[in-house]
């Protein structure tokens, strides 16, 4: 399985943060790789909510549930379905939110395995990676943008990726 995790201090209170995380249908106001995204439950938060992330392309999109929930600090999502994505055989990433010094840390942790077995396993080293680990970093660095000025993100917002930092 590989595994990415990353962590950023965000200037607001974990509860400011958590506020716009547990929003799980409105992903696309800081993941500037998300044109567009919405629930598909009825419920927006929680274990068993879902939603549709629209990836800009046409007709690319993955799909994620809430699978872990622990209010106010932490929740893990599984992507379940997509289309022109990866072939992931399954994919985790949990999200944390704690105290930091006035502000909050948040950590992301993105677990994977590919289908496919060698050619999976080819395919993850060769392009996968290159392109999840940035993803990663980008979507903490437009999380603390967001809650810091109340703006939007998009794929044209300048953000500050060097405020995100790689955990062992």
């Amino acid at each position: 399985m590989t595994t990415f995790k990353n962590e950023t201090h965000i200037n607001a209170t974990p509860a400011e943060v958590w506020a716009v995380l547990a929003d799980f249908g409105g992903i696309h106001v800081f993941n500037p790789g998300v044109t567009e995204s919405y629930s598909l439950t009825k419920k927006n938060s929680g274990v068993g909510a879902e939603r549709q992330c629209n990836l800009g392309g046409p007709d690319t999109f993955i799909r994620e549930r809430i699978v872990d929930w622990t209010e106010g600090k932490q929740f893990t999502l599984e992507i379940y379905e997509g289309k022109k994505t990866p072939p992931f055989k399954n994919a985790f990433t949990t999200f944390t939110v704690e105290p930091d010094n006035g502000g909050a840390k948040v950590t992301a942790e993105l677990r994977y395995g590919m289908k496919g077995g060698p050619i999976g396993w080819l395919l993850d080293r060769a392009a996968v990676r290159r392109n999840l680990g940035p993803a990663m970093t980008s979507i903490l660095a437009g999380l603390k943008r967001h809650v810091e000025t109340g703006e939007s993100v998009s794929d044209e917002t300048t953000i500050d990726l060097t405020a995100v930092h790689a955990v062992a």
